[in-house]
């Protein structure tokens, strides 16, 4: 009641509207039905739209005149309605739509259409992965590293989109909870062969959580509709500098009531990842100049499974009951030659060499039920319970030897470091929808999370042959968070131009973090409101214009939360932040479509901004300690340009602009200072279409120097290309590519601050030159049938795991 009498303002005079609903030949309803409205003269399209899973379809603000429908579903023969006509009908139901199922004979057919690599959507941009030939044998992450305005620190574990870091990412729409560096280390070795599309998602509705500023990241993995037993499988070859071997299988076994789904891949990469780190600090206290040096030489190998299995019931005509399991194992180890180097004054005063090797293996499994129910025509819910279990085990072992400036002996020392994590999130959700009017559609929902997070960390030395735990470093840290929220959005089509989304959205949150000694080291309790709106009105048929305004909070990782050490070198480590507070952002932002042609302009302002990996230094001891940390305030204005040409029929070109300012303000050693950047982001690819099924694609992108936190990014970026043969006959295909022609995914680091008397640097390969070979085959029947839409209750929850 509350939520509606929220949105009451919002009462418009109606406009006519059509509608209608899809139905296959077993009376069953039919989702995703391309359904056309098309002018009666000369078939001219006037408006689109795709049925839901109700099989219903509207088209809103017609003017009077004459249509014809036009109905197609792959699998089901194209269907047109007589002849309708509209004069001043408000609301018009053309009742049920029965399609035919067509027998297709697979080898007269051929299917030429294919979605272009990006597709600037209003509210998103879509990354279509699947037809890419250039993505084919990649990874996941390596297909985000490539998409219009997305960063990806693969040291540091982050991912940003338009100079944001608040990305929360969902995998068909299930938000992932995992900590920020696991997540990384589990889409590094997903294989992008399992991926249909990642759509990057900047403007999201009050249905989603309000965490995570910069939105969202949705990766849609492959789902065939096909009825019976089929599906695709893919292996990959990858070798230069390194070797990454991959393969996935994907498959659906589906009746006219139920569907069994399942996929798995695996990947291997050996030497591909970090295969270098360095850094440089420069320190000046008490007239004395220390300078340290470390350079890194490490041999990785990464290793990732992957399972999803689920099975969807459709328990009457009305109701469909899913099930849902995944898992996957991923382990991460590396062997590593580290030597440092620290000068004073100019001299050359003591060298370290060390050896040191990880493991860092992260296993994870989810159950999800979830139940859907059409109470009627434009009415139905959703019930969903998730259960998420994460865990992490973490040694590290360290052997440093410390010689003076004439390469003799004084000491060894043996460290060891452990961190094991545990993490369990229980969320349980429920969502309405209704049809109030024929211009007028209601959501809501409520939901409930709640989680619990321990960290077990440890570092000792040994010392005459026994290990001595430093206490400043050991303890078990606990957390406890509960998050219950509720919801309200509104869709209103004001007239036939303009229609409105207004949304409310309020959490409330517990938090409560402690050791067996140390009680509530963070214990909050807060409850804040989240508005949304968004205007989109039509100037003629190739202009409109997009409003948006929201605000977000971008709630600190479980991970950062808890203490930890990891040693970069004996005077460097990177830890966590107990003390970090959550960030608030409001932003606003403006559209201009001209035709396939998408202008952008925001601009966000968050107080209490997180910058993941910042450094303090102690100048009196030369140690460097590097967490996330609260800024004072960031501002940014954001300027996108998404330029779509066909050159001709077989070249299609796109080219997608970033600019990006961005103003810090923040505290050194308790000095306040202000950072102000302008940086740009580039990508883009080309596609050509050449005779006897041949293709080929060039992507790439290039980040300019960009903001870090209180640190400064340099520029970097990345050239591929790629070949495919398509085999019509076997279904087939097989694709050849290079990834990182230039191997120039070299990212660059410095924070120089003259008054504060410290410099730092530091420079890891976050990879290099990769040759890919992939085999593609796709088995079984053919004949579509419609598939469900899946959406759990841990849409936004499994990506706080960071």
């Amino acid at each position: 009641v509350f939520f509606t009498a929220f949105f009451a303002f919002f009462s418009l005079q109606a406009q006519n509207t059509l509608t209608g609903k899809i139905m296959a030949p077993d009376a069953m309803p039919l989702a995703n039905v391309n359904v056309l409205l098309l002018n009666v003269v000369d078939s001219a399209l006037i408006k689109g739209d795709i049925t839901n899973n109700a099989g219903q379809f509207s088209f809103q603000n017609i003017t009077d005149g004459k249509y014809l429908i036009s109905c197609s579903f792959a699998g089901f023969e194209t269907q047109y309605l007589p002849e309708i006509s509209i004069i001043k009908t408000l609301l018009l139901d053309v009742g049920l739509i029965h399609l035919q199922a067509e027998t297709i004979n697979l080898n007269s057919v051929t299917v030429t259409a294919k979605k272009p690599l990006f597709e600037q959507k209003i509210d998103r941009t879509i990354v279509n992965v699947k037809n890419s030939i250039t993505s084919a044998g990649s990874t996941v992450l390596d297909v985000l590293q490539k998409s219009p305005g997305v960063i990806v620190n693969k040291q540091g574990g982050t991912i940003s989109m338009n100079g944001k870091n608040g990305v929360n990412v969902m995998i068909n729409g299930k938000i992932n909870y995992m900590p920020a560096d696991a997540l990384v280390q589990m889409l590094d070795g997903m294989s992008a062969n399992n991926v249909e599309r990642i759509e990057l998602i900047t403007t999201p509705p009050a249905k989603y959580d309000a965490s995570g500023n910069a939105g969202y990241i949705n990766i849609v993995l492959i789902d065939n509709p096909d009825i019976g037993f089929n599906g695709t499988y893919s292996l990959t070859m990858a070798a230069f500098r390194g070797t990454a071997p991959a393969a996935n299988i994907d498959f659906n076994y589906r009746t006219q009531k139920g569907n069994l789904y399942a996929s798995y891949s695996f990947i291997r990469q050996e030497n591909t990842l970090f295969p270098t780190l360095e850094g440089n600090r420069k320190i000046i206290f008490q007239g004395k100049t220390t300078e340290t040096a470390t350079r890194s030489d490490r041999l990785p190998v990464q290793r990732n499974h992957n399972i999803r299995l689920g099975y969807d019931y459709q328990l009457g005509k009305k109701t469909t009951l899913g099930l849902l399991t995944a898992a996957y194992n991923n382990k991460w180890t590396m062997n590593a030659v580290n030597n440092t180097t620290v000068k004073i004054n100019n001299s050359l005063d003591t060298i370290i060499r060390g050896n040191n090797d990880e493991i860092n293996q992260w296993k994870h499994w989810m159950g999800n039920i979830n139940l859907q129910h059409i109470i009627k025509s434009g009415e139905e819910f959703t019930f969903n319970v998730d259960y998420l279990y994460y865990s992490d085990n973490n040694p590290i072992n360290y052997l440093n030897q410390y010689y003076n400036k004439s390469n003799q002996l004084l000491r060894t020392e043996n460290i060891g470091s452990g961190k094991k994590t545990v993490i369990t999130i229980l969320p349980v959700q429920f969502d309405y929808k209704k049809k109030l009017s024929a211009k007028t559609n209601l959501e809501t929902g409520i939901k409930r999370v709640a989680s619990k997070f321990s960290n077990d960390v440890s570092v000792q030395e040994l010392i005459q042959n026994a290990w001595k735990s430093d206490s400043s470093l050991t303890a078990l840290y606990a957390l406890r968070e509960n998050i219950s929220a509720a919801y309200a959005s509104m869709n209103i089509a004001a007239n036939e131009k303009t229609s409105i989304r207004a949304g409310l959205r309020y959490e409330y949150i517990t938090s409560n973090l402690g050791t067996e000694t140390q009680k509530n080291i963070v214990d909050r309790k807060y409850g804040k409101l989240f508005p949304t709106f968004y205007l989109s009105h039509k100037l003629n048929d190739k202009n409109s214009v997009n409003f948006s305004y929201n605000r977000r909070i971008n709630r600190p990782a479980f991970t950062d939360l808890a203490p930890f050490a990891i040693f970069l070198d004996p005077y460097t480590y990177i830890t966590g932040n107990s003390a970090l507070q959550p960030a608030i952002a409001d932003a606003v932002k403006i559209d201009y479509l001209l035709k396939r042609f998408v202008f952008s302009l925001g601009y966000t302002y968050e107080s209490n901004s997180i910058g993941i990996f910042q450094t303090e230094v102690d100048v009196s001891s030369n140690k460097q300690i590097i967490k996330a940390k609260n800024l004072n305030n960031t501002q940014s204005i954001n300027a996108s340009f998404s330029l779509p040409i066909s050159v001709t029929k077989w070249w299609f070109s796109q080219i997608n602009l970033n600019n990006t300012w961005q103003k810090i303000e923040t505290d050194i050693n308790n000095k306040p200072i202000s950072l102000s950047y302008i940086n740009f982001n580039i990508s883009g690819f080309q596609s050509f279409t050449l005779p006897q099924n041949f293709g080929i694609e060039l992507s790439g992108f290039y980040q300019s120097k960009a903001p870090f936190g209180a640190s400064i990014s340099q520029p970097y970026g990345q050239l591929n290309a790629g070949v495919q043969k398509k085999f019509k006959k076997s279904n087939s295909s097989l694709k050849l590519g290079v990834d990182d022609i230039f191997s120039s995914m070299n990212v660059r680091t410095r924070f120089d601050v003259p008054e504060e008397n410290f410099y730092t640097y530091f420079r890891f390969q976050i990879g290099r030159r990769i040759f890919k070979l992939t085999y593609t085959k796709s088995f079984g029947n053919k004949m579509l049938k419609e598939k469900r839409a899946r959406i759990t209750a841990s849409e936004e929850e499994r990506g706080r795991v960071k």
